[in-house]
């Protein structure tokens, strides 16, 4: 019988250096991952889109009491791999419940988007559709007080003033939603609207709602983007049809060259960009959504220039000039209107500037604002008595 050799290793001392291998390739990965927020700070990771948000990041503190609190808010606005930590939560959260990373956003049941910046905790969303967030008798007066200022104003002067509402999706497709908005139900709209007309001033009310509502019968295709708070370029036309109509009547312009729809190629192509899926739930071309297009049958004449906050055109077929005080929900609309009007000044604002106005020479100006909004109007113009200052 032969003897084991006394040199050969046992199992214990083979798995001695190997256990102690393992135990620091665990603490260095662990520390690995610890580092990686600062190792990537600033950059963008491995997330399939960049990160976007509605919102302003916070900025490097100053040396105040506050400034440990507020160089927590800059590094977390900043870590490394935040943009992947956010877009695959979120992708977990839809998947795992259903429902959004965001309160503010409501996924209808056909997967259409919905936000509502208003909402407050343990209060039913969209309130003010279904008529549970009214105006206090205050604010309404404020705001009625300060459209009719400028009303008033432009009156003196002889230029025409209309007051446009566009509609909210959710008032055009509250299935979508999946609401019910009851007949009785009073929106700051709707309030806002009845305030204006029993005061009998002959302000001017384009009121888009319902000519939406009924157009989306007869459409080829959806009036709003299904992951956006805005309508498309056929939801606006449809509203540009409208103030076209108006504008007629009262004979401020003749019959527009391009309100048939019929005058228009229109088609409709993917969309991933929605602001909703975007900018709220870091989720682009996760939900489907289409976006339309429209070209001209015969050429366009309106030459723009400017940016978002001042936008301009000119066009030597058209007459006469607007001015258009507004918000992002007529970025779609302006288009249609630049080929009626020789100028249009757009100004994303909802404040009335008299001296701006007067600067502009307009033969007509609007403001316009999307329903939700009608409490932003609190904030009242300025320099109205200027207007008509040579």
């Amino acid at each position: 019988m032969y003897e084991q050799s006394s040199t050969r290793p046992i199992d214990g001392e083979r798995a001695g250096p190997m256990r102690t291998f393992n135990r620091l390739a665990v603490a260095l990965v662990f520390f690995f991952l610890l580092s990686l927020p600062i190792l990537w700070f600033g950059r963008a990771s491995f997330a399939p889109a960049p990160l976007h948000e509605n919102r302003v990041l916070s900025q490097f503190p100053d040396l105040s009491i506050r400034a440990f609190q507020q160089f927590e808010r800059w590094f977390s606005d900043r870590f490394g791999m935040r943009d992947a930590l956010v877009y695959y939560g979120s992708r977990l959260q839809m998947a795992r419940t259903g429902a959004p990373t965001n309160q503010d956003v409501v996924v209808g049941p056909t997967k259409w988007l919905f936000y509502d910046q208003y909402y407050v905790p343990g209060q039913p969303h969209f309130a003010d559709t279904i008529g549970k967030d009214p105006l206090s008798p205050s604010a309404l007066k404020t705001i009625g007080a300060n459209v009719q200022a400028v009303h008033e104003a432009l009156k003196v002067c002889k230029i025409p003033f209309y007051f446009v509402i566009a509609p909210d999706k959710q008032s055009v497709y509250p299935e979508k939603l999946g609401i019910h908005i009851p007949t009785a139900a009073q929106s700051n709209a709707d309030q806002l609207i009845e305030y204006l007309r029993t005061t009998d001033s002959g302000l001017n009310i384009i009121d888009l709602r319902n000519p939406l509502v009924t157009a989306r019968a007869g459409a080829p295709f959806d009036l709003y983007k299904r992951t956006d708070t805005h309508w498309n370029s056929l939801g606006a036309f449809y509203g540009y049809q409208a103030i076209v109509r108006r504008l007629t009547a009262d004979r401020i312009l003749p019959a527009s060259p391009r309100s048939d729809l019929a005058d228009w190629d229109v088609t409709q192509a993917p969309f991933d960009n929605g602001d909703i899926a975007v900018n709220l739930l870091s989720l682009p071309g996760y939900f489907e959504d289409y976006n339309t297009h429209f070209e001209a049958k015969t050429a366009r004449h309106a030459q723009w220039s400017g940016d978002e906050r001042r936008r301009q055109s000119q066009n030597p077929e058209g007459l006469g000039n607007l001015v258009m005080y507004r918000d992002s929900f007529a970025g779609e609309l302006l288009p249609f209107l630049a080929e009626d009007f020789e100028s249009t000044v757009s100004f994303l604002s909802h404040e009335v500037d008299g001296d701006t106005v007067r600067n502009t020479k307009p033969s007509v100006v609007m403001l316009q604002i999307v329903g939700r909004n009608i409490r932003m109007l609190k904030e009242g113009p300025k320099n109205l008595g200027h207007i008509c200052t040579p």
